[in-house]
């Protein structure tokens, strides 16, 4: 997408919290996880909340794959583009072992993410999907820092992921099974 479709789509207004909010914050505990431990449930994220994308979204039908920072794509999510992918094409990270070959001096051959865009932030502040109409909305943020007076005294700054899901049809369907990474996080309603 380029020029006025995507900064329509990027001032698009959301569904007001009314229609459904519900915030999933994954504290700094997520981050001191193994590495490929985190991959792994970025690895489940990735594959749950494409089977929600699905069943929200007609055959044929695309979403909205948002970034202020970066390009902004079209995702058609009845496409089978996770068929036999890795645990870093699905994630669109590296795994501990391709870090640990290249810090030996071997580079593994490059791999090809499946996601145009990951439904985890990969350390961007904020990117989202949504259909045309933006009935719902599924934002994933990305902050480090002190946040709301919080210290980690002896330690460097905090880490957050923060998913956002407006509207009651994404809510719902996410609550049906909801990914592990959310059954981690603290769960936050439109007024908390």
């Amino acid at each position: 997408m380029s020029g006025d479709a995507e900064r329509h789509a990027l001032d698009h207004p959301w569904p007001p919290p009314e229609q459904g909010s519900v915030r999933f914050v994954v504290g700094d505990d997520f981050f001191r996880l193994e590495h490929d431990a985190r991959l792994a449930l970025y690895r489940d994220l990735s594959e749950r909340m494409l089977a929600v994308f699905r069943e929200l979204t007609p055959p044929g039908g695309w979403l909205y794959a948002l970034d202020p920072q970066h390009p902004c794509y079209r995702l058609y999510p009845h496409v089978r583009f996770e068929a036999g992918a890795t645990l870093q094409e699905m994630t669109g990270l590296y795994t501990r072992e391709h870090m640990e070959l290249v810090e030996r001096g071997i580079h593994p051959p490059s791999f090809e993410p499946r996601w145009a865009m990951d439904v985890h932030p990969a350390g961007d502040p904020e990117h989202l999907f949504a259909p045309p109409d933006f009935h719902f909305v599924f934002a994933a943020r990305y902050r480090v820092g002190n946040f709301d007076g919080l210290e980690a005294p002896g330690r460097g700054p905090i880490e957050t992921e923060t998913y956002e899901l407006l509207g009651h049809r994404l809510i719902a369907a996410v609550d049906r099974n909801p990914p592990a990474l959310f059954q981690r996080a603290r769960r936050l309603g439109p007024d908390d």
